[in-house]
């Protein structure tokens, strides 16, 4: 891990450090991105302009959403396919090997079963902390119509109390997820033990997990959620009869800007989650020392 600091970093230094190792290899990454996001691509294009899953009378359409989801999910999957991908040839780099696209795609099959089930298991603990969670959301929000007396007021402090909840859920999403690609890739973990490996590193450093990867996905998400909105994604939520107005050509236009722009800040999020697992090692393990005692005697030989 010579190309990272060999020392705690601080905030502002693991985004900037994400962007300089990215940038170092950036055609690469941005390539296997790419390639990991066409699929789902084209099975946009195939699809053609999105519904909300509401008929122009706002009456919803079953059949229709399936169809979308039926899209969604295997797009989705093999995104995801793409980001560990990215995360194969990533750790290459960090360990001195070579990396292309070839290698990376390869390298992929190993540490599949893992990583796929290192998340699946952190989507599980955080859906289920999410119900948790609004339970005391949904009787605090109950509360607070009944106790005040005034709708508005009370589904203000409703709101309030949800997001609380909604960051709290955030924060436990990221500290269960954020080392598995890391432990899985770095430390040949399975994936009980690496979702267990990302609970230990993230002890005593919520607040500091969920910033740096709450800034990072916005940096990953905000782009197309930009695109989406200028395009005019969000009315067609707000004004269902406006769904099927947009045209196949305009549709294609902003499907392949949101392709590129993906597979652009994708490599940048999984550069962060790099930075972000060996700070944590260092501060909690003494990580830099280790690496540092293991130099030596190399030299020493």
């Amino acid at each position: 891990m010579s190309v990272i600091p060999q020392r705690p970093m601080g905030f502002g230094e693991i985004l900037d450090g994400a962007i300089q190792f990215y940038r170092r290899d950036f055609g690469l990454y941005f390539l296997i991105a790419l390639v990991g996001a066409l699929p789902g691509y084209a099975m946009l294009l195939a699809l053609g302009t999105p519904s909300t899953g509401l008929d122009p009378s706002g009456t919803p359409a079953v059949g229709e959403l399936g169809y979308d989801l039926a899209i969604l999910f295997p797009a989705t999957a093999l995104s995801w396919v793409g980001t560990l991908a990215v995360a194969v040839a990533m750790t290459a780099r960090l360990e001195g090997r070579a990396a292309s696209l070839e290698s990376a795609y390869r390298g992929v099959l190993r540490p599949f079963a893992s990583a796929a089930g290192g998340h699946l298991l952190a989507l599980l603990i955080a859906v289920l902390a999410g119900v948790v969670v609004m339970i005391p959301v949904t009787i605090v929000g109950a509360a607070a119509i009944a106790a005040l007396g005034n709708f508005v007021v009370g589904m203000a402090v409703f709101g309030f109390v949800g997001l609380v909840g909604a960051l709290v859920v955030l924060a436990l999403w990221f500290r269960i997820s954020f080392a598995i690609f890391p432990a899985v890739l770095m430390e040949g973990r399975a994936a009980p033990g690496a979702v267990r490996r990302s609970l230990k590193l993230g002890k005593g450093a919520w607040l500091r997990i969920l910033g740096v990867m709450l800034v990072a996905s916005i940096i990953r998400e905000g782009p197309s959620f930009g695109t989406f909105a200028l395009f005019g994604g969000f009315e067609m939520f707000t004004s269902p009869t406006t769904a099927g107005t947009v045209s196949a050509g305009l549709q294609a236009v902003q499907n392949t800007l949101d392709l590129l722009i993906g597979s652009f800040t994708k490599p940048f999020l999984v550069a962060t989650v790099f930075f972000l697992y060996h700070d944590r090692r260092v501060r909690l393990e003494a990580a830099d020392l280790e690496t540092a005692a293991a130099a030596m005697a190399t030299d020493g030989r």
